[in-house]
């Protein structure tokens, strides 16, 4: 099996068991994960650095959407780098970015890529277009972006 083919394997393996509404996404997160993993969420001015400080951001993500549910619609490999797209769905029911919850309903497309390196995600990129989320949730309007 090829490097690429096995990082298939563990990025698919990251997103359906690493999901945050799954109970044990931490263990699988402590399986996977480089202990110094670098997270670049929707192009954040920093990254966050570590697998502690991922875990800690990630809880107040699924906190903002605990009925969140991901559908894989595509996914790419090549050499040390694995990329799906994603359509999530969900309803904002807690706190999410420091914003109370609204009780409304998202969905959204979203990428995700991964560089593996000997079997451990040691960088993660994620891009969504939170605007659009925002104006699901009635948080911006149209005539303020």
């Amino acid at each position: 099996m090829s490097t690429a083919e096995q990082n298939k394997i563990t990025a698919l393996r990251f997103a359906r068991e690493g999901w945050g509404t799954n109970p044990s996404w931490r263990n699988i997160w402590d399986e996977l994960m480089s202990k110094d993993v670098v997270y670049y969420f929707n192009s954040f001015a920093e990254p966050i650095v570590g697998l502690e400080a991922n875990k800690e951001f990630n809880v107040g993500l699924f906190e903002g959407f605990p009925d969140i549910k991901q559908q894989i619609e595509d996914v790419i490999a090549e050499d040390d780098k694995v990329v799906y797209r994603t359509t999530i769905q969900g309803t904002n029911s807690g706190e999410f970015l420091g914003t109370p919850a609204t009780n409304k309903p998202v969905k959204a497309n979203d990428f995700t890529l991964l560089r593996i390196v000997e079997g451990k995600i040691v960088e993660w990129w994620y891009e969504c277009n939170l605007l659009e989320v925002m104006k699901q949730l009635g948080l911006v309007s149209e005539g303020e972006v």
